[in-house]
């Protein structure tokens, strides 16, 4: 992980999570993803950051922005599941027609007032292939792999609800997980489109 101050520059290495402070509100509005693929997360400022319980607001890649307002009450974790690179900007807004982490959240939000756990769990890989999924042949594929326990964090149900959904969707063969060393979940397009 380094930082340049000159221009807020932030690069994390794969697998590493930086911690953002409010120091950095000082400095930028928000920062834009150059390259790379990371989870936003969120903790508790009262808790040891170490020992927190992390709650997942979404996911960003190169052309993403990350608004930087929440830090003024909570403390954010940036986790690169890929090489990340961040810069800051000093404007107030990001350039329309961009994605930003407040889409993710409210999306995020609203589908876990949904009732019932197939439609949440349906959803939720809805907006994953949405924003982050690529199409391969036949299949959608996810570049990030997610457990179960993510998943349920995500869509707000236990890990045990989201096993059991995930184990319909796959003898209904509607999701597979691909066997390769990146082992990607596929998701079939009559999930996606329904």
């Amino acid at each position: 992980m380094t930082t340049t101050d000159a221009a807020t520059m932030l690069s994390i290495r794969a697998g590493h999570t930086m911690l953002l402070d409010e120091d950095l509100l000082q400095r930028t509005h928000y920062l834009s993803v150059e390259a790379g693929l990371l989870r936003v997360a969120i903790s508790n400022p009262d808790q040891e950051a170490l020992q927190a319980q992390l709650v997942t607001l979404g996911f960003l890649q190169a052309g993403d922005h990350l608004p930087l307002d929440l830090l003024r009450n909570s403390r954010l974790h940036l986790q690169a599941l890929t090489p990340t690179r961040l810069v800051g900007d000093t404007s107030a807004l990001p350039p329309v027609g961009s994605n930003s982490l407040h889409d993710w959240t409210l999306d995020l939000l609203l589908l876990r007032h949904l009732g019932e756990a197939e439609q949440r769990i349906q959803a939720l890989l809805q907006l994953l292939v949405e924003r982050l999924g690529r199409r391969s042949g036949e299949w959608y594929e996810l570049p990030v792999r997610l457990t179960h326990a993510e998943l349920a964090e995500l869509s707000g149900h236990t890990r045990v609800t989201v096993t059991r959904q995930l184990s319909r969707l796959r003898e209904q063969r509607l999701i597979e997980q691909d066997a390769g060393p990146g082992r990607c979940l596929r998701i079939a397009p009559e999930l996606v489109e329904a």
